[in-house]
């Protein structure tokens, strides 16, 4: 692959990197993981309502990346390059770009959607410890078995656990653009304080260098 190409390629997998990592991406492909991961377990058995999540995965993905290949110009053959290049096959980038191989792999997909439902099942057990002390039965005493009111508790908690997740990265957002805001305010202050403090120094320096007139007179 000649130097030109391999800098295109480059350029392509950090454009689609950038992407991936951003909120245009993260925030659908997260409302939709969150969303349709409580259906998914471990078993090696897949249910035809896995294959109809994948299909509307798949369409989603699809949807996000052709508009975004379209807005920078980046053609289909392109992205495939980029995709299949040694570039994209190092651990960072796989991981990075995990979502986008679910859409095209089912084996991936299923992994992470069940991933997702235990991590949001350990959120809402640890919810449920820290508000009533205890866990609930079916938890401690080795049963099965889980009421209809737990179950209906530990869904509104997971819908609970999504929004607020929303809203603390909207807060972490808002206090970075407060800090970036003060900083900005603060610079001027200490420019001139710095100011301030060169005049007196100048001022001393003068005093030194220039005694007063009854002084001299003496």
């Amino acid at each position: 692959m000649a130097a030109e190409e391999e800098d295109e390629v480059e350029w392509v997998v950090e454009s689609i990197a950038g992407f991936l990592r951003g909120p245009d991406w993260s925030i659908p492909i997260l409302d939709f993981v969150e969303q349709k991961c409580e259906v998914f377990d471990d078993e090696e058995e897949s249910k035809l309502t896995y294959t109809e999540i994948h299909q509307e995965y798949k369409e989603l993905v699809e949807k996000l990346l052709e508009g975004y290949l379209k807005e920078i110009g980046i053609n289909e053959d392109q992205f495939q390059e980029a995709c299949t290049s040694p570039l994209a096959k190092t651990h960072t980038s796989q991981a990075i770009l995990q979502p986008v191989l679910a859409a095209e792999d089912f084996t991936i997909f299923k992994a992470m959607m069940v991933q997702k439902n235990i991590e949001m099942q350990l959120q809402a057990i640890r919810i449920i410890q820290e508000r009533n002390g205890v866990l609930p039965d079916c938890l401690t005493d080795g049963s099965d078995v889980v009421s209809d009111l737990e179950q209906e508790e530990m869904k509104i908690l997971r819908e609970v656990l999504r929004k607020s997740k929303e809203e603390y990265d909207q807060e972490e957002e808002r206090k970075r653009k407060k800090q970036l805001s003060e900083a900005k305010t603060e610079e001027p202050t200490v420019h001139s304080s710095e100011a301030a403090i060169m005049n007196n120094s100048q001022g001393d320096v003068e005093h030194l260098t220039h005694p007063p007139s009854e002084i001299q007179g003496s």
